[in-house]
């Protein structure tokens, strides 16, 4: 935890609630990662969704990291931030009409495609060379909360292999539409390997059985981190069980971090205004709400609390 002395100085000079972020932390994490894949042509393109505070992403920016962006406020955002379009990689399973034209005409980094009907969608009105990659859906559990699991079959984002398929055969007939590469992410807080190894060699199988040339293979993210219960994702591990399948991919590789990178970095600094005491139970009122910090009322999150 970052000195307590910090946080109390901040919160007499901002007034409370306050959110507190440790650019130095993040800083350190993202040379971390770097430093972890550095057998590999590698990019880490950071999950703008898990936080957009602009002074992270500036900053993010300055390092020369990619970004994942999932929405258009979230394009416009990165943008105005610094990051040009060759370093944006396009998700997100709703893009409209305007939104892809647009990421066309700034020519993206690449769009990962969601369904067929979103490459149907593409292909009606693309008019100049677009880079794609295709969200394949491996159909494995990924052991986390069943709210943020993304890689079963019933989960909503990607495709199965025989939809990849048809889909591959489609853009090997387009004029514009340049296959790059496959994309999967199975989900969130993931702090068990195995569902990752099941995950990519299921990716290296169906790229072998096609014979795909591919330039990337982005694995998505979904790097756990600890919470308070020691349960994390080892990384040792994840070099052994993971990188040999890695190697045999043997094209570029794609992060897209996001928690892992600002979670442990954050703080919500907030001032008890009452003890409300009853009959059966104490209860400590503060002055943040629960917009501040959704996650335990979402989903059972558990956060750290520290008195300062």
């Amino acid at each position: 935890m970052i000195d307590s002395s910090i946080l109390l100085s901040a919160a007499e000079v901002f007034g409370t609630p306050f959110y507190f972020y440790d650019l130095d932390f993040i800083r350190n994490r993202v040379r971390k990662v770097y430093d972890f894949f550095n057998q590999f042509d590698f990019h880490l393109a950071y999950a703008v969704k898990a936080n957009f505070n602009f002074e992270i992403l500036s900053m993010l920016n300055e390092l020369g990291t990619m970004v994942d962006v999932v929405s258009f406020g979230e394009y416009e955002r990165v943008r105005k931030a610094g990051f040009t379009p060759e370093r944006i990689v396009v998700n997100g399973n709703c893009k409209s009409v305007g939104e892809l034209k647009k990421y066309v005409e700034d020519s993206v980094y690449c769009i990962n495609l969601d369904s067929l009907e979103e490459l149907l969608r593409l292909e009606s009105i693309v008019d100049r060379p677009v880079r794609v990659a295709i969200r394949v859906n491996p159909d494995v559990d990924p052991k986390t909360h069943h709210h943020i699991a993304t890689g079963l079959k019933e989960n909503k984002f990607g495709v199965d292999y025989e939809t990849a398929e048809r889909m591959i055969q489609i853009i090997s007939k387009s004029k514009f539409v340049r296959l790059v590469g496959l994309h999967c992410h199975i989900g969130s807080q993931i702090v068990e390997v195995d569902p990752y190894r099941q995950a990519f060699e299921s990716m290296r199988s169906f790229a072998s059985r096609l014979n795909l040339q591919l330039e990337l293979v982005n694995l998505g993210g979904g790097w756990g981190i600890d919470y308070g219960d020691g349960r994390q994702l080892d990384l040792e591990e994840y070099r052994r069980k993971v990188f040999p399948i890695l190697k045999d991919f043997n094209c570029r590789i794609v992060l897209e971090l996001g928690r892992w990178i600002v979670g442990p970095a954050g703080y919500l600094i907030s001032k008890v205004e009452y003890v409300k005491k009853t009959k059966n139970k104490n209860f400590i009122v503060i002055d943040a709400g629960m917009s501040h910090l959704i996650r335990p009322a979402l989903y059972g999150a558990k956060h750290r609390i520290e008195p300062l």
